[in-house]
C-alpha cells in the first residue's frame, strides 16, 4: 500500500467515525467503505470474521465483527464500538485501524460480505461523501463516549 492509498483509507475511516454512529453499525460502515473505495478504483471488500482482543496472557475476548481488507491489510473503522460497551478494557481498542494492527489484536476472516448482501448506497450519496472526504482531510480523532456516538448521524437512514 502506498502513502496516498494509506492516507485516503485513514481519511475514510476518520470521516466515518466522526460523522456516523458506529455502535452496532459494523456491517454498514464496512459496506460504505467498500462502496466509497470502489468509486476510487480500489478493491476493499467487506469481511465477516472474529476480532480477538488479548487482555492479558491468560485471557482474551472475541467479538463477531465486520471490517474491510485492502491488499491483505486490515481497514477497520468500527472496532471502537466494542470499547464503548466494554469500559474496563476500552484502552485496548484503537479508534480505527489502517495498516498496522496492534500486537494484542487479532483478526480472523470467515467470509466476504457479498455485494448483493450489502446495503446499497446511492451514487449521489457516495459522490457527496467522497467529495467531503477529499475536501477536508483534517478530521479530529479522539476517544468518545456512547452518548457522543449516539448523537451522530445514523448511517442506515443516509443511503
Amino acid at each position: 500500500m502506498n502513502i496516498s492509498e494509506k492516507t485516503f483509507l485513514k481519511n475514510v475511516c476518520k470521516y466515518c467515525i466522526n460523522k456516523y454512529t458506529i455502535s452496532n453499525n459494523g456491517p454498514l460502515i464496512a459496506s460504505l467503505i467498500y462502496q466509497i473505495c470502489k468509486h476510487e478504483d480500489m478493491d476493499v471488500p467487506a469481511m465477516q470474521g472474529i476480532l480477538r482482543i488479548y487482555i492479558n496472557e491468560n485471557y482474551s475476548r472475541s467479538f463477531a465483527h465486520c471490517f474491510n481488507v485492502y491488499r491483505g491489510v486490515i481497514v477497520d473503522a468500527s472496532l471502537y464500538q466494542y470499547a464503548l460497551v466494554n469500559k474496563p478494557i476500552e484502552n485496548l481498542f484503537p479508534v480505527y485501524i489502517v495498516d498496522a494492527t496492534p500486537p494484542h489484536i487479532e483478526y480472523t476472516i470467515y467470509n466476504e460480505i457479498k455485494k448483493d448482501s450489502q446495503v446499497k448506497f446511492s451514487d449521489k450519496f457516495l459522490e457527496n461523501t467522497l467529495k467531503n472526504i477529499k475536501e477536508n482531510s483534517t478530521y479530529p480523532i479522539r476517544r468518545f463516549t456512547l452518548l457522543e456516538d449516539s448523537k451522530k448521524e445514523e448511517l442506515f437512514f443516509c443511503h
